[in-house]
């Protein structure tokens, strides 16, 4: 079947999607507060007071999440985010319907991940090829044509956001930078592979 040719003149819909723990709600907040409306779910935010206690909120910002995910497979309701800044998790980016995307996939290191995700949920990393699997997306969104699509690494964002929030500026993000910089708080990047004991 002949693939619809997609133009910025159709209008896009904003997406973070990545894996669990890899910095995707501080990526949705720092796109809100630089310009782009953004889609969320106050039940969803309450996982801070699930997760967390009065000295630890795991997403202090919250965790821009919509309350069922499998939403974004419908057309209805997509339809209604064109020209918004929604999160979607990876396990759901591919099943996106046919619109116009500008999608920033966030990456990081399976090691931060892990550790981030058991003392997030308090139980062991899911069994899963990490690496093989965030390829397999990447590549899938690549080719899709109704796809623009930036990766980044978490890390790189903690360690330079403005270089890095200037790659979605330059892919035409309508975003202010600096105001995108100004969420960035490297303290609460806890887990960092330098500091880690690998396999604890």
């Amino acid at each position: 079947m002949k693939k619809t040719n997609f133009t910025l003149e159709n209008k896009t819909t904003y997406v973070v999607s990545g894996y669990m723990r890899t910095g995707t709600s501080m990526m949705m907040k720092a796109l809100e507060t630089g310009g782009l409306e953004a889609v969320r779910s106050d039940k969803r935010d309450k996982m801070n007071d699930r997760f967390g206690d009065k000295d630890y909120k795991p997403n202090p910002n919250g965790f821009y999440e919509i309350e069922r995910m499998r939403k974004v497979r419908q057309d209805d309701f997509m339809e209604k985010q064109k020209g918004k800044l929604i999160k979607v998790m990876f396990n759901d980016v591919l099943n996106l319907p046919i619109r116009n995307y500008k999608i920033v996939f966030m990456l990081r290191n399976k090691e931060e991940v892990r550790q981030s995700f058991e003392a997030f949920f308090q139980r062991k990393f899911p069994t899963v090829k990490y690496n093989e699997l965030m390829k397999y997306i990447i590549e899938h969104l690549e080719n899709r044509k109704d796809i623009q699509l930036v990766v980044l690494s978490y890390r790189d964002v903690i360690d330079n956001p403005n270089k890095e929030f200037q790659k979605l500026k330059d892919d035409d993000w309508k975003i202010d930078v600096e105001e995108c910089v100004s969420v960035v708080k490297p303290e609460l990047c806890r887990f960092r592979l330098e500091n880690l004991t690998i396999g604890i």
